[in-house]
């Protein structure tokens, strides 16, 4: 596909970095949601009696589905910092009790899917069971060989975290796809990417990027450290980015010598300014004097240099 089209290759060599990041942050959401059973935990499993809940290997914590025939309102109620979260129901199914902490406000629910987690009751577990007991006249020993020993708690089901995790999977595989997406359309459409229509301008079309190709192919004279000059343009192929300026409009080159302080001491940095005759300026830095002096040896006219 992209035999003989240098230009081409030059972009997408651009792209690969991006695009391969981009898939190894798909890879590892997918692994940490795999990991964390996200997608079980968001289809939790619909269990249809107390007693296949009890048979759970670990029931702490564990996310779970039911649906209860009825559901009565203990007159408890869980707060937070002054609000109320929720209410404490009691469900009865083949002779099995369970209580259950509901976001509703019905004094009587009637045929409730719950979708819970599974926690300890704690000390308000053990003011329910004493409230039970005391009404029924009972003893509380005798209450809890019926009761289900765990709270399936709707409330501190974690359906926002959840959700936030599936978001963000979502968000990373749908960048991903675009990462992808925008890279074969850019190889494939050089003549529409952003950065070469704007130093092209309305000369970027397709006829002028088999222009370039054909120029890297039989007119380069010099390609040096991501620099490559031909009879008709200057091409500055990097890792992350290409340029290309066609000198046919450019009217004068300047070498520039500058410092920066990186690190002990100061580092020169030799930079080529081109000015084309509009007075737009076009900057391009190099490693050393050398490395300029020789790519301007390849542009050297005697009206437009200036050193």
């Amino acid at each position: 596909m992209f035999k003989n089209k240098k230009f081409e290759c030059y972009l997408l060599k651009n792209r690969i970095p991006g695009v391969v990041l981009a898939v190894l942050m798909t890879v590892f959401m997918l692994m940490m949601a795999g990991r964390f059973e996200l997608f079980n935990r968001l289809d939790s499993k619909t269990y249809r009696t107390l007693n296949e809940i009890e048979s759970i290997s670990n029931p702490y914590g564990s996310d779970v589905k039911i649906t209860v025939d009825r559901a009565d309102y203990l007159g408890y109620d869980y707060f937070v910092d002054s609000e109320r979260q929720g209410s404490y129901y009691i469900c009865q199914q083949d002779g099995r009790y369970a209580i259950l902490l509901l976001k509703s406000n019905d004094d009587v629910v009637l045929n409730y899917t719950i979708k819970g987690r599974m926690i300890s009751g704690g000390s308000e577990y053990s003011s329910i069971i004493d409230g039970i007991t005391s009404d029924m006249g009972i003893a509380v020993a005798q209450l809890e060989t019926r009761m289900y020993p765990l709270i399936i708690s709707e409330v501190d089901f974690p359906r926002i975290y959840y959700n936030m995790m599936l978001l963000v999977l979502i968000v990373t595989v749908l960048w991903s796809v675009y990462v992808i997406v925008r890279c074969i359309y850019e190889v494939s459409c050089p003549w529409k990417v952003r950065s070469v229509r704007d130093v092209l301008g309305k000369r970027a079309d397709r006829q002028t990027i088999r222009d370039i190709d054909s120029q890297l192919r039989y007119e380069m004279y010099y390609d040096q450290y991501g620099i490559a000059i031909t009879d008709k343009y200057f091409v500055c192929h990097g890792m992350w980015h290409t340029d290309v300026v066609a000198l046919d409009n450019i009217e004068t080159f300047k070498k520039l010598r500058t410092s920066s302080n990186i690190g002990s001491g100061k580092k020169k940095i030799y930079k080529l300014l081109m000015v084309d005759v509009d007075g737009v300026t076009y900057e391009q830095d190099f490693r050393s004097e050398k490395d300029i002096n020789e790519a301007l040896s390849y542009l050297s006219d005697d009206k437009r240099v200036k050193r």
